[in-house]
């Protein structure tokens, strides 16, 4: 089972290594509170469908997922390249 999610420093929780976009647990946290944040943590992390990791695994010739670019536009992408 992949359990590769990872947090930010500004709070964006993503359900894998490799997925394009994140949830924001701090604006949770400031607007819920901590009961808000654990609730919809479990839940989310119950429903999730991105298993990019796993999928991965499958394709031995895989290569870089992202190019230079691409991480350097997106700040959150580059944590990727560094184990998340």
């Amino acid at each position: 089972q992949c359990d590769r999610s990872r947090l930010t420093a500004d709070g964006l929780w993503y359900l894998c290594l490799y997925a394009k976009e994140g949830l924001n647990l701090q604006r949770l946290l400031s607007e819920g509170g901590p009961e808000a944040v654990m609730e919809t943590v479990a839940r989310t992390w119950s429903e999730r469908l991105e298993r990019g990791a796993e999928e991965r695994l499958q394709h031995p010739e895989r290569g870089s997922l992202f190019q230079i670019q691409e991480l350097k536009r997106d700040i959150h992408r580059e944590m990727h390249t560094r184990g998340g």
